[in-house]
């Protein structure tokens, strides 16, 4: 669960930038959030020993790492086969009913929406990864 669904109440603190530079050094170097080392640090100043206890740090989030160029060209590739594979069913769909394959026919037709919403999930998939890039 996040700090901001567990924790409610807030305070604005303005810092200069060798304060801030300071509390963000320190809290990197024990891996946990400025935050949470700001709240170590009032707890130990404000309230006995005992109630510092309580005062549990969040461990620091890592930041997303782009993805790799070589993920999104297989995305692509992978967009672009789910693509063919849905024109090629539709093509299996109309052959099988010029031909009176009754049931092939309805078992094509049953599969053409699935595999047409894999290629706009794919899609979207991109649209995003493309946006972190």
């Amino acid at each position: 669960m996040s700090e901001k669904r567990k924790l409610k109440k807030s305070l604005l603190v303005r810092l200069d930038d060798e304060q801030y530079a300071c509390i963000t050094h320190h809290a990197r170097q024990r891996d946990i959030t400025a935050n949470s080392l700001v709240r170590e640090c009032l707890a130990g100043a404000l309230s006995p020993s005992d109630t510092y206890q309580k005062v549990k740090p969040v461990k620091a989030y890592s930041p997303r790492t782009p993805p790799k160029p070589e993920y999104i060209k297989e995305l692509y590739r992978l967009r672009e086969s789910t693509a063919e594979l849905c024109g090629a069913l539709v093509q299996y769909a109309i052959k099988t009913r010029q031909d009176g394959h009754v049931m092939a026919h309805k078992e094509a037709e049953k599969l053409i929406p699935d595999v047409r919403q894999a290629v706009l999930n794919l899609d979207t998939l991109r649209r995003k990864l493309e946006r972190h890039e």
